[in-house]
């Protein structure tokens, strides 16, 4: 009868263990997938676990995999759960509506069953914005990387249209399971074939400047901001993974641009890639207002939630005024970068508790015209063609994405140590919490 009693607790123990991190792992995948870095998903896991009553649980995340192992007290049995992450896109609607549910979850545990069912309902909620206004936000992102470096009224016009029709293209290749190494190459292969349209249209336009504009929505600015927040976090397996995801993009992009460039040449329509921007105090309104139009589009692209699409204008007005200040100052555009993520990244965090959005939502938006995307294409174009100067580009561009993460993070690290310990972890994790509501206080026995 002893006998009997123990097992059946035992299976009902094992059976709720597995329900638990079930459900954990669902959760995990959903904010990881949705644009949160490896060690928001990692420590959610094990905050979520230990909310559930289950101690010594292990988490981790690579770049496609995320495994949970949780060893039953009464029988010693490890169970062991695993998920591949099948796609990755960022929809930061979709982040902040799992992240609150995780936050709710860690601060008053709900029934398994109960938390499913809200699971359920986020990921198959309609989304916020439609598609068609998701491409227009993407062309908008476009546009105003046409005003930042310098763009007329004929270029900027071309720029959201060519880019309209690189999204449109390159959501058929997706929806088709096209490989992205070739969406990209496709993509890239538009931008010279338009402006060479511009070119024979107005000849006083700058026809390279509508490359870089159109070109800009596909760089890998943000996968290389995520790649180094992971590096940063002590996740080098994902960071480097996200690098070379990153590099594979990037070479897309110049695959397809330099290959119709060579076919447009065949008909004596040649096109040099040449675009520096002009950065200066004389045009800081023009560069405010283009940050601004690139920052609304890239919130109606990621579907940031209505209630902070003010606060990310603001601050990426913000991030450029303080950028083009530095530069202006002499700190160079290493350290420029840094030094807006670092003023940027201290307001993001006291203003995501106003609008009750992840501090990472708030920061990548805010800080989307400063993401070295066009330096590192410029790089890699400049080694396809042979120029070893292509190198400083890459340093360059590698040297910016660092400062944007690093000044970022260590906004974060600062804010949750003057305002007391956030979150219960483990020691190895490195960073501050970044994609989670941060409930911030001196008491922190509930909280993430």
């Amino acid at each position: 009868m002893s006998f009997s009693k123990t097992t059946a607790i035992s299976l009902d123990h094992s059976g709720y263990t597995r329900a638990v991190l079930d459900l954990t792992m669902r959760l995990a995948e959903v904010i990881f997938t949705a644009g949160a870095g490896a060690e928001d998903a990692t420590a959610a896991m094990i905050a979520l676990t230990r909310a559930y009553g289950l101690k010594g649980t292990d988490a981790n995340i690579t770049h496609t995999t995320i495994t949970l192992t949780q060893e039953d007290a009464l029988t010693h049995e490890s169970i062991i759960r695993s998920r591949n992450v099948k796609y990755r896109t960022l929809d930061y609607s979709k982040l902040t509506a799992t992240s609150e549910l995780i936050a709710d979850i860690i601060e008053k545990p709900i029934e398994v069953a109960e938390a499913r069912k809200i699971l359920a309902t986020i990921v198959s909620s309609k989304p916020q914005v439609p598609k068609q206004w998701r491409r227009i936000g993407w062309s908008l992102v476009g546009t105003g990387a046409a005003v930042l470096i310098g763009a007329g009224p004929t270029v900027i016009i071309a720029a959201f249209i060519a880019t309209w029709i690189i999204d449109w293209i390159t959501s058929v290749l997706d929806h088709r399971q096209v490989p992205l190494f070739y969406q990209t190459v496709v993509g890239g292969a538009i931008g010279p074939i338009v402006a060479a349209i511009v070119g024979l249209i107005d000849p006083t336009a700058n026809p390279s400047l509508v490359v870089v504009a159109t070109i800009i929505m596909l760089l890998a600015g943000v996968t290389t901001f995520g790649a180094v927040h992971d590096t940063l976090s002590g996740f080098y397996l994902t960071g480097t993974a996200r690098m070379v995801e990153a590099l594979l993009i990037t070479a897309g992009l110049v695959t397809g641009v330099s290959g119709s460039a060579l076919f447009l040449a065949r008909f004596g329509l040649l096109l040099e890639i040449d675009s520096n921007p002009i950065v200066t105090l004389g045009v800081l309104p023009v560069l405010l207002v283009a940050a601004i139009v690139i920052v609304i589009g890239f919130a109606l692209a990621v579907q940031v939630p209505w209630r902070a699409v003010w606060v990310v204008c603001v601050l990426g007005a913000l991030a450029e005024f303080l950028f083009v200040a530095a530069l202006a100052a002499g700190f160079g555009m290493v350290w420029a970068s840094a030094a807006s993520a670092l003023g940027v990244g201290l307001l993001a965090a006291v203003t995501a508790r106003i609008v009750r959005t992840p501090p990472l939502v708030i920061m990548v938006t805010a800080l989307v015209p400063l993401v070295p995307g066009l330096t590192l294409f410029r790089g890699l174009l400049m080694l396809s063609e042979g120029d070893i100067n292509g190198l400083l580009s890459l340093l360059t561009a590698a040297g910016i994405a660092m400062a944007l993460a690093a000044g970022a993070l260590l906004s974060q690290y600062i804010v949750q140590i003057v305002w007391g310990p956030a979150r219960r972890l483990q020691r190895r994790f490195v960073g501050p919490l970044m994609a989670l509501p941060v409930r911030l206080g001196r008491d922190s026995t509930k909280r993430i």
